[in-house]
């Protein structure tokens, strides 16, 4: 396991993000705005939230809730603010959901679900970008027990890569809490904090360091056939 910085991953990392937006409010235009007065989830009912296969929630996402539950609900998880349900949706109705796939794209949709052999996780959505989107993929977690933020890509070919390497690191940078490079949507894999984490995340889902497009999920067999 990685040393981990004492403040800057996980559930530290989500009490400085708190403070920043109970300050200032979300950097970024992109985020569903903070109620007048936070709705914090109940003890009892957050103790008994689960994961859709029964795991426990990650430590950023129980801290954020025990904070705020409203937030969630604007970024589409569920309908009421206390009345959670983490059911996610898979990959491709996930990526149709953030995209505003209609019946005329439907290709993209079918594109996207080609990955769901190699991501077979729930997903929820998140927001940013405009050719692309990202998604929390709760698929395995990492050292800190934080799940990988995903972003997908339809500019040229489907693409999905690991982005951020947990919810506490997505919304830290959406705060305006860090400042992060992103010469790619890769460009934490060498991060001096986060690319240890990054980089299991990358291995965990076979997505690779610089990500996959949709031709790279044959490139294997097709390899295998020629030799």
């Amino acid at each position: 396991m990685p040393r981990m910085e004492n403040d800057l991953h996980g559930e530290a990392l989500i009490e400085r993000v708190i403070a920043k937006v109970s300050k200032d409010g979300w950097e970024t235009a992109d985020m569903p705005d903070l109620d007048d007065e936070p709705v914090p989830l109940p003890a009892e009912t957050l103790a008994a939230l689960r994961l859709p296969d029964g795991r426990p929630l990650p430590p950023s996402l129980r801290r954020w809730l025990a904070f705020d539950s409203s937030l969630p609900v604007g970024l589409g998880w569920y309908p009421e603010a206390l009345a959670p349900d983490l059911a996610g949706a898979a990959l491709s109705e996930t990526v149709d959901e953030l995209y505003g796939f209609g019946s005329s794209e439907e290709v993209w949709s079918k594109m996207f679900a080609e990955f769901e052999p190699l991501l077979p996780g729930r997903c929820l959505p998140l927001v940013g970008g405009c050719d692309s989107r990202r998604l929390l993929y709760l698929g395995e977690p990492d050292s800190a027990g934080e799940y990988p933020v995903l972003v997908t890509d339809m500019d040229d070919l489907p693409y999905v890569a690991v982005m951020y390497p947990g919810l506490d690191v997505y919304l830290a940078d959406e705060a305006g809490l860090l400042d992060l490079d992103f010469d790619t949507y890769t460009g934490l894999m060498d991060h001096p904090v986060y690319g240890a984490r990054m980089r299991e995340h990358a291995e965990r889902t076979r997505l690779g360091a610089e990500g996959l497009e949709i031709q790279d999920l044959y490139a294997p067999e097709a390899d295998a056939e020629e030799s």
